[in-house]
């Protein structure tokens, strides 16, 4: 059961979409723009449309797109493709344009997708968060450990539990934990946005290879951070996607090392951390497992 219903006779639907860096977006279906009891205002957006708002009485998740034109929606070119709102959180909710409050009766809860542009128009898909009922329960094993390094990233995402186990039991921690690696510099030449240095990095080579690196300052400072690609020992890094931003020399970052996953690799030598490796080394491939016997 609802703990509130919106007056049906004055319905107002309204979206409220907040990205991992905590920045807020707001719509309301209406001719106007609206303010909430709390003091927000709502952006009338009538381009800014979802496909799909039905619930069903099971279990089933819903996808649904919400599009709309740039600028025009409150959401720029820029703030898309930078991935600001890649993983973002989406609020729907019901008032009454009478009294608007903020969310009164919730409708939907979702997270968004990558966004896709066509010319001046983009589209968002927003999954239901009912579709992690649906999801596969159990793990798969392969040959490489599947753990995420420090069972947490630069992003200050947690992982739980069962999926990672990279730092062994968190009431009692005996891996390598992110604060201890955690490192922080300044760029001192720039060669593109995916390949700058930081000549007072004193790493050796591939210490940072399948890292990550979330910048501090400059343009770039607040998005989501992005993977190492290959690291030298001069303080060149590379990642596998350029900023999106122009990186320019004076900017600050911070950085982590990364993994190969293997236990007679990073793991022991770089980590010291069999004892929570995941690695299972002897796991055969299908190639192998599929073959037909022979006499031989």
């Amino acid at each position: 059961m609802k703990s509130a219903v919106a007056d049906p006779e004055t319905p107002l639907y309204c979206a409220r979409i907040v990205a991992v860096t905590g920045e807020e977006f707001h719509f309301a279906w209406y001719p106007h723009n609206v303010k909430m009891s709390n003091g927000q205002f709502y952006l009338s957006d009538p381009f800014f449309q979802p496909t799909d708002l039905a619930s069903t009485s099971d279990l089933s998740p819903s996808v649904f797109d919400s599009q709309g034109f740039f600028d025009a929606a409150g959401i720029t070119r820029d703030q898309l493709l930078s991935g600001l709102l890649d993983n973002s959180k989406g609020y729907y909710f019901k008032s009454s344009w009478t009294n608007p409050i903020e969310d009164e009766e919730p409708l939907k809860k979702t997270i968004l997708g990558a966004g896709q542009i066509d010319d001046e128009v983009y589209t968002l898909e927003h999954m239901n968060l009912k579709d992690a009922m649906s999801q596969t329960v159990g793990s798969t094993v392969v040959s490489k450990c599947t753990w995420t390094l420090f069972d947490e990233t630069l992003d200050g995402d947690i992982i739980a539990t069962d999926r990672s186990r990279c730092t062994g039991p968190r009431a009692a921690t005996d891996g390598p934990l992110l604060a201890d690696y955690e490192v922080t510099g300044t760029v001192t030449h720039v060669t593109s946005n995916g390949v700058w240095r930081d000549s007072g990095r004193s790493e050796a080579e591939g210490y940072f290879n399948f890292g990550s690196v979330k910048w501090l300052t400059g343009l770039n400072a607040g998005l989501r951070s992005t993977e190492i690609k290959s690291s030298l020992a001069d303080g060149t890094i590379t990642t596998h996607l350029a900023a999106y931003y122009t990186v320019q020399v004076g900017d600050t970052y911070k950085a982590s090392p990364g993994c190969d996953h293997l236990r007679d690799g990073d793991c022991f030598t770089k980590f010291n951390n069999n004892i929570n490796c995941n690695h299972m080394a002897d796991v055969i491939t299908k190639s192998e497992y599929t073959k037909h016997g022979t006499n031989q």
